[in-house]
């Protein structure tokens, strides 16, 4: 897509690109009432074309093609741009992540009985090779299953599996699904009240981190809209009491990643932020509230939402900075994505790391709080987020389907890569099209409507 083609896509009238200041100013009329879907610009029915054309025609079609094991079961995402296998090991995040979409596009977007048939097999291979003899799961398999990473307790792999399962369940009808899920949910939460549970090797025994509660609450969420199970909303009214009162660190206004396992703050990570997780992060608090029809809770997450955005924003190049570490100008960054041959280093107060599952998150996060209040500065930094990924993540230019996932500063696409992402992509395109049918209208949605099959 060229720049021509995007502005006809948003709409002549948008705003792309601003300051926090400006947007600041521009969110008045918003709170007056005054900002609309046409005066923020966005050309919403076309807005919803595109992705039902990424999603349908594009995304599904290249890993029903190369990334889907249709013969074992499961996922490889070890994929170049044109779906070239660089590699058919399977990671166990990636299997309950595609477990998720699977179950979700069958539950909302058309009972497509190629969608399911891929997740249960994706489920009967995880539940088959992942459990491990030490009751965790394995990080990494082969293709058939052997174990390649099983060392150590991976809770971010059964994380992701109690969430692919609890979708899978509700899909299927499953039972036992739902059963081992809440299963899985219960074992991580006690897990992680002891001193001496390490949950990765960034962190020291007894550390708190962000993400835990954020996979614990969004999976918490979704079953509690579906059954009400007393123990589960336990789990998240923790993770919603740990996200909002205990990671936010008020003297920064962002969310700390990790903390001691007595919620102080660690020397070290006390001004250290994730900016893309964090905004995830606060918009699955905005859906629990939304559930529990807390606005007061909501509005926090979307204003805290805007601060993260403004803080991490790269206002010269675009994109969002993996990591700020504020008043650190001298910390050194480092970081080797999982499943990729990638190194990335800097030093700086900011680590100019540019992901995109960050930019996927920030635009669920925007048209979330465009959908609720039709915010120009949330209509603006969709339109900005939105434009970086189609100019420098999509390989469409280049004939090519697949995207570029991490970058540095610049974001200078390499000529091949060995990753592609089953996850956060599909996931943001999905809840992105509902959300634009509840804004568009009840006789407007595209959701189970003529559905190509995969």
């Amino acid at each position: 897509m060229d720049r021509r083609d995007f502005l006809a896509l948003l709409g002549a009238g948008t705003t792309l690109q601003g300051s926090p200041l400006s947007a600041r100013t521009e969110d008045s009329s918003a709170a007056a009432g005054g900002s609309t879907v046409e005066s923020a610009g966005l050309n919403l029915p076309e807005l919803r074309r595109f992705y039902r054309r990424e999603l349908f025609e594009s995304f599904l079609p290249f890993w029903h093609k190369h990334g889907i094991d249709h013969e074992l079961g499961g996922f490889m995402c070890g994929l170049d741009y044109d779906g070239t296998l660089a590699n058919t090991d399977k990671f166990v995040w990636f299997q309950g992540r595609g477990i998720w979409v699977y179950s979700f596009l069958c539950n909302h977007f058309g009972k497509n009985t190629r969608h399911l048939q891929i997740a249960r097999k994706t489920k009967d291979f995880l539940l088959e090779h992942a459990p491990m003899a030490n009751g965790w799961w394995a990080t990494s398999v082969s293709r058939s299953g052997k174990v390649l990473i099983g060392d150590k307790p991976d809770i971010y792999a059964v994380l992701f599996g109690a969430e692919g399962l609890q979708e899978y369940a509700y899909a299927a009808q499953d039972e036992n699904a739902r059963q081992l899920s809440l299963d899985l949910l219960r074992k991580v939460f006690r897990a992680i009240e002891r001193r001496d549970f390490q949950i990765d090797a960034t962190a020291p025994p007894g550390a708190r981190q962000q993400g835990a509660w954020m996979m614990g609450l969004r999976t918490a969420t979704q079953m509690l809209r579906r059954w009400d199970e007393p123990e589960v909303r336990a789990i998240a009214d923790r993770c919603v009491d740990a996200i909002v009162n205990k990671h936010y660190n008020p003297e920064i206004g962002l969310n700390n990643e990790v903390l001691n396992f007595d919620f102080s703050r660690p020397s070290n990570w006390a001004n250290k932020c994730l900016p893309g997780e964090s905004i995830e992060t606060l918009w699955m608090v905005m859906d629990e509230a939304d559930r529990r029809k807390d606005q007061k809770l909501w509005a926090v997450c979307a204003e805290r939402i805007r601060h993260h955005f403004e803080v991490g924003w790269d206002w010269v190049y675009g994109g969002l900075s993996e990591w700020v570490n504020v008043d650190h100008g001298c910390t050194d960054w480092s970081f080797h994505p999982t499943g990729t041959n990638l190194e990335f280093r800097d030093k700086g107060e900011y680590f100019y790391l540019k992901s995109l599952w960050a930019l996927n998150e920030l635009l669920v996060a925007t048209l979330d709080v465009f959908e609720r209040r039709r915010a120009a500065w949330a209509a603006n930094y969709f339109a900005m987020t939105h434009q970086l990924i189609q100019e420098k993540y999509s390989q469409r230019k280049r004939g090519l389907p697949g995207y570029m996932l991490f970058a540095d500063r610049h974001m200078i696409a390499p000529l091949h890569v060995a990753r592609q992402d089953n996850y956060h992509p599909p996931r943001q395109m999905m809840l992105n099209l509902l959300a634009l049918d509840r804004i568009l209208g009840p006789n407007s949605g595209t959701a189970g409507q003529n559905m190509r099959e995969q």
